[in-house]
């Protein structure tokens, strides 16, 4: 058996940090944002909906909402939310807060498998690097704390990763993770992710590390393990729901495939290249270090993460999908690059780039302070006013014990970024500190007034004050889901639906939904309440059909 030893530098000093500290740091990182909000768009409400059509069915094969189809996504992310609901809901946790802790879940799973990626490529206290840097990159901290079943596919991705670099040492350990990591990512996100992750380790042979018996042993046994596992739900579904099973295969199976085979290159080119630059800061500068501090490409540290890049950087470019979200798995060959040669980076540059963590972090911090003053108290009186405009529908209210966190948590970041003789390694985790700091703040001080915002429950409320007690029929166009679905979440309220465009309305109250370029009037029926989210393009409206 092939054994690889990761490489060690002597001269280099050990890492002062604590392992305890970093993992209560990552532990940290971990929860702003998943508990005490409503769901908010564009992912949440759907996945809360899908959510409670299990629940409240118990068909855990077709993922719906209110009873429709919804096949975006296979259904292993809300499996692990419905089961968060059964254990805390409603006794300690509302629905919602309950199946968000499927994220935690996920993002705790992939940050382990790829802190021991990172220990067995490039050596001991090198784990903990990988996971500081993955945890810095401002592309994973909203996606990473949504509710979403794309985090669920992250880990899916995140143990394919380990599994290749184990293949070096325990090529059956490998097999058998990376054929649980081809599932998990199957029943997560689609056939183009799981193609992604096949292609990296059919590619991996060109170089001489994986070129060897004991590498076919792992991809012979990840087959035999992936492929029978992740069989059993779709051929379940396909017995339970024929045309249902047509529809998922064809349109979000298949379809992201089916836009590699239509490669529009010069329309498609830079997305990515440009979703990098700022996605996997500060990854991606490091990277570049390592590179340059390690010009040739023989060694597996370098080899996995860049043939891992590559081929998802190609495959994402070459297909049709054009959002943030996709590029996650770019992360985690990119936070392995920067960590090759974090210890190694010069104190001048480590110095600079902790003072721009300290100026922006701090800069940003600041705003959130003077924006919950503002929010609060009425002071800064400009300040106050942008915070009126921007969520108009929150009332002042403060909590003692989460201002009283928040204090605390700045007062120990601004005693960790002021210490002296910085090298690359705590200029990390002083940016980590901040970037934790700076979304804590802002998902505790101002979760209230983010979440008053972002809800759909003041608009429902006021929708449901202004019509009369005694209608018990309202309609509206059975394309408004999202509609339909926060009227029923936040005023138990379930509309009769029609086709777009019908003239034959079957209530006498109906919601409209509009653009706020479109207007509100509407021949043949009076507009008897409007509203809509701040500043937000989508209007509604409540109308009563006009008497003849």
């Amino acid at each position: 058996m092939l054994t690889y030893t990761p490489p060690q530098d002597p001269n280099l000093a050990k890492p002062t940090e604590k392992p305890w500290l970093l993992l209560l740091l990552t532990f940290i990182w971990l929860w702003p944002g998943i508990i005490g909000h409503d769901p908010w768009k564009p992912v949440e409400p759907f996945a809360t909906a899908v959510v409670q059509g299990m629940l409240s069915t118990h068909n855990w094969l077709l993922p719906t909402t209110q009873g429709v189809p919804h096949l975006n996504s296979p259904p292993l992310y809300y499996w692990v939310a419905s089961g968060f609901v059964k254990l805390f809901s409603p006794w300690l946790l509302t629905m919602p807060d309950a199946a968000r802790l499927a994220t935690p879940f996920f993002m705790a799973i992939a940050l382990t498998l790829m802190g021991g990626a990172g220990r067995l490529l490039i050596g001991r206290r090198h784990g903990r690097s990988v996971v500081m840097i993955l945890i810095g990159c401002i592309g994973l901290i909203t996606t990473g704390h949504q509710m979403n079943p794309i985090v669920a596919g992250f880990a899916g991705f995140a143990a394919a990763f380990y599994a290749l670099a184990l293949a070096l040492t325990s090529p059956g350990l490998a097999g058998a993770i990376l054929g649980v990591g081809l599932v998990v990512t199957f029943l997560s996100t689609s056939l183009l992710e799981v193609v992604l992750i096949a292609s990296v380790a059919a590619l991996l042979p060109a170089f001489s590390a994986w070129r060897n018996k004991s590498y076919a042993i792992t991809l012979i046994l990840a087959l035999l393990i992936a492929v029978p596992l992740a069989l059993i739900w779709p051929m379940a579904f396909a017995k339970a729901h024929p045309a249902e099973f047509q529809q998922w295969w064809h349109y979000f199976a298949l379809g992201p495939l089916n836009g590699i085979g239509h490669i529009q290159l010069f329309h498609q080119m830079g997305y990515y290249p440009q979703v990098v630059f700022w996605y996997c800061f500060p990854a991606w500068p490091l990277a570049a270090w390592a590179l340059y501090r390690r010009r040739e490409l023989n060694s597996p540290v370098l080899q996995l993460p860049l043939m891992f890049f590559a081929v998802v950087l190609i495959l994402l470019t070459l297909s049709d999908r054009q959002a943030p979200e996709y590029a996650m798995p770019l992360l985690l060959p990119m936070a392995v690059l920067a960590a090759v040669e974090l210890d190694t980076l010069k104190r001048g540059a480590a110095a600079l780039f902790n003072w721009f963590g300290l100026m922006t972090f701090g800069f940003f911090g600041l705003l959130v302070w003077l924006g919950w003053l503002a929010m609060n108290f009425g002071w800064p009186a400009k300040l106050a006013e942008r915070s009126a405009y921007f969520s108009p529908y929150y009332q002042p209210q403060v909590s003692t014990f989460a201002a009283v966190c928040a204090l605390i948590a700045s007062l120990v970041w601004v005693w960790a970024v002021t210490r002296r003789n910085l090298r690359g390694r705590q200029a990390v985790t002083n940016w980590v500190a901040g970037i934790t700091l700076l979304w804590g703040l802002g998902l505790t001080l101002w979760l209230p007034w983010l979440d008053a915002a972002k809800s759909f429950r003041p608009v429902v409320e006021q929708m449901v004050d202004a019509l009369p007690p005694n209608v018990s029929c309202v309609a509206t166009e059975d394309r408004n889901r999202l509609a339909r679905l926060s009227w029923e979440m936040y005023g138990n309220m379930k509309f009769k639906t029609f086709p777009k465009g019908s003239p034959d309305v079957p209530c006498d109250w109906r919601l409209m939904v509009r653009h706020k370029d479109d207007g509100l009037a509407e021949p043949g029926w009076t507009l008897m309440w409007s509203g809509s989210r701040p500043r937000d393009d989508i209007q509604f409206g409540l109308y009563q059909r006009t008497k003849q």
